[in-house]
C-alpha cells in the first residue's frame, strides 16, 4: 500500500499549492491536503442570521466551525498515515492540530518565517519531531534542522523587454526601490516593478513612472511570470533578515541574474558575474557591464541542490 503524507498549510499566496503539487511529484507518496484557511460561504441568509447569533450569544463563529469540521473530516476518512507536514501551526486550532499527529506516525513542521516575525511559532517547538528553518540564527538557538527555500520554475526562453524586474509589497522596503529606481532611470536602465498593497492602506510616497501598484496580490506560483521578460531579478531583503528570499533561488532556475541587498556573497550560489550585492542603498554604482553581459551558467551540482525535488526530498527523509 502506498505511503501517506498528510499536508497541512494555509492558502496564502499559492505557496501551499506549489508545495503540494512538488510533494505529489517527487515524493511517493499519496498526499493528502488541509488548506488550514480555506473560507467558508454561506449557503443562505439563515447561516448567516446563525452566524450573528452564534458570534453575539456564545462567542462562536460559525466559518471556524465549518472550517474545524472540515479538517477533522479529511483527516479521519484516511486511518493511519506515515507522515504529517504542517507550515503554520499557529493558524490550527489545538484540538484540530492534535487530532492530525495522532493520525499520523512522525510530524514535521515547516516554520513560514523567524521566531522573530512570528513569534507565535514559539509555541510550537516541542510539539513536532522535526521541525525546518531557513533562519540559521532560529536553527542555532533552537536546534531546527537548517533548510533554504527553493526555486520550482525553470527557463522559459521568452523575448527580453527589460534590464531589471521588482515584484514586492509594499512595506518600509519602499524607499529602497524608489532609490533604486530613480538610479535606473537615471541611468538608463529599463526597469518595471509592481508594489502590492491593500487598498486600505494607500502608498503615501511619490513613486517613479516605472512602479506600477497593484491591489491583488501575485500568487507565488505565477509571480516567476513577472520576470520572465527581463535580465535581472531585484531583491529587496527585509530589515534583519538572515535566510534568503526565494527571489536568488528562483533567479538560478530562471537563469536569471540577481541584485539583491541580502548578504549572499558567502553562499554557494552565489558568483560574481550573475550576483551584485547593493551593500549601502545610499552609494549606488551598479556596474555598466552587470547590466550588460549574459548570465553566466552555474554548476548544475548548485542548480540541482536548490530545486523543489531537492527540497521534497530533504522534508520527507
Amino acid at each position: 500500500m502506498k505511503k501517506k503524507i498528510l499536508f497541512i498549510a494555509p492558502g496564502y499566496y499559492g505557496f501551499n499549492e506549489v508545495v503540494s503539487d512538488g510533494l505529489k511529484k517527487y515524493s511517493g507518496y499519496k498526499i493528502i491536503d488541509v488548506n488550514s484557511t480555506l473560507p467558508y460561504q454561506y449557503k443562505n441568509l439563515g447561516e448567516r442570521i446563525y452566524n450573528f447569533f452564534l458570534k453575539t450569544f456564545l462567542g462562536k463563529n460559525l466559518k471556524e466551525i465549518k472550517k474545524g469540521q472540515y479538517i477533522r473530516q479529511t483527516i479521519t476518512q484516511h486511518g493511519e498515515i506515515d507522515l504529517l507536514i504542517v507550515n503554520r501551526p499557529d493558524v490550527l486550532t489545538t484540538e484540530d492540530l492534535r487530532l492530525a499527529q495522532q493520525a499520523c506516525k512522525r510530524s514535521v513542521c515547516l516554520f513560514w518565517d523567524s521566531i522573530d516575525k512570528i513569534p507565535s511559532q514559539k509555541n510550537f517547538i516541542n510539539s513536532f519531531d522535526t521541525i525546518f528553518s531557513f533562519d540559521p540564527v532560529d536553527c542555532e538557538q533552537f536546534g531546527f534542522k537548517s533548510i533554504t527555500n527553493f526555486y520550482f520554475a525553470t527557463l522559459r526562453k521568452t523575448i527580453l523587454q527589460y534590464d531589471i524586474a521588482l515584484l514586492m509589497t509594499y512595506d518600509k522596503r519602499i524607499t529602497d526601490a524608489i532609490k533604486l529606481f530613480k538610479y535606473f532611470e537615471k541611468h538608463g536602465i529599463k526597469a518595471k516593478a509592481k508594489i502590492f498593497t491593500y487598498k486600505s492602506h494607500p502608498i503615501k510616497e511619490d513613486l517613479p513612472k516605472n512602479m506600477e501598484v497593484i491591489h491583488t496580490i501575485v500568487p507565488f506560483n505565477k509571480a516567476y511570470e513577472y520576470y520572465l521578460d527581463s535580465k535581472i531579478i531585484l531583491d529587496l531583503a527585509h530589515p534583519n533578515q538572515r535566510g534568503l528570499s526565494f527571489r536568488p533561488f528562483e533567479a538560478i532556475g530562471l537563469e536569471k541574474k540577481l541584485i539583491t541587498t541580502a548578504n549572499i556573497d558567502q553562499a554557494d550560489l552565489y558568483h560574481e558575474d550573475n550576483v551584485y550585492i547593493i551593500k549601502d542603498i545610499n552609494t549606488i554604482d551598479i556596474p555598466k557591464s552587470f547590466i550588460e553581459n549574459d548570465y553566466r551558467i552555474i554548476s548544475s551540482n548548485i542548480k540541482e541542490k536548490y530545486f523543489i525535488k531537492n527540497w521534497i526530498q530533504t522534508i520527507i527523509s
